[in-house]
């Protein structure tokens, strides 16, 4: 998704907005491949110098996914390919991970004399997943997220599966239609589980479902899902 870019204009200064567009809104990378590409286009009128970071998400820390070129020159109007090469792991890859990928476009310096010019570096930042070799994809993910309520009256949301599931970090509480903020960012990634803070005026116990607003693996939006509030299983005694 684009950064949203501001505008800032002073008297006798020009504004010009750069950037570079990937062509893809994800970037898949499987680990039995061990590698994936991505085409990025300088949709700029001048060349720019393309900056590649891969960023760390949670739980991502350990493997480690190189872009080549890091740096690179691109032309105007001009298209570069970046591969993204998973380094080695020590342990077999199980469920999926992510982390994300920015694509910077530092813009060439100004040499009109007299001008009084401003140029802004465009971020465009995508996420990166790395997938287990044989995984296939689940289309639709966030139907295998489960909302429980603990024997405390707390709610929760966990993710059993394999797959990242990306959805609004904003949903609805049923039937009373009351906004909730579900998630603290908009993914839910494999084996976790998020408490749910719910506002103050609902009892945790009229709550019967809650309506996310998922996206399909591939960043698009989709229609909305009701996941039934269930009540987490009370662990037997231990026969002795």
């Amino acid at each position: 998704m684009k950064n949203f870019i501001f505008f800032i204009l002073f008297a006798s200064s020009n504004v010009f907005a750069t950037g570079l567009q990937p062509d893809s809104t994800i970037i898949v990378l499987s680990s039995g491949d061990g590698q994936a590409q991505m085409a990025v286009t300088n949709t700029d009128s001048s060349p720019l110098l393309m900056n590649v970071i891969v960023k760390d998400l949670p739980g991502s820390e350990d493997l480690t996914v190189l872009p080549l070129p890091q740096v690179a020159r691109v032309e105007a109007q001009g298209k570069q390919i970046v591969r993204f090469v998973l380094a080695k792991t020590k342990y077999e890859i199980k469920k999926q991970y992510l982390k994300r990928v920015s694509f910077e476009g530092i813009p060439q310096k100004a040499n009109k004399a007299g001008a009084s010019v401003v140029t802004i570096n465009v971020r465009q930042t995508i996420p990166l997943i790395i997938s287990p070799k044989g995984l296939e994809q689940d289309p639709e993910p966030w139907k295998k997220l489960v909302i429980s309520r603990n024997s405390g009256g707390a709610m929760e949301v966990s993710n059993d599966s394999p797959f990242v599931v990306r959805l609004k970090a904003d949903a609805e509480l049923l039937p009373m239609k009351a906004p909730v903020r579900l998630l603290k960012d908009t993914y839910v990634l494999p084996g976790e589980k998020h408490v749910i803070e719910l506002p103050k005026d609902v009892d945790a116990s009229t709550v019967k479902s809650i309506r996310i607003f998922p996206a399909s693996p591939w960043g698009f939006a989709v229609d909305p899902y009701e996941i039934p509030v269930t009540s987490a299983p009370v662990a037997s005694a231990a026969t002795p």
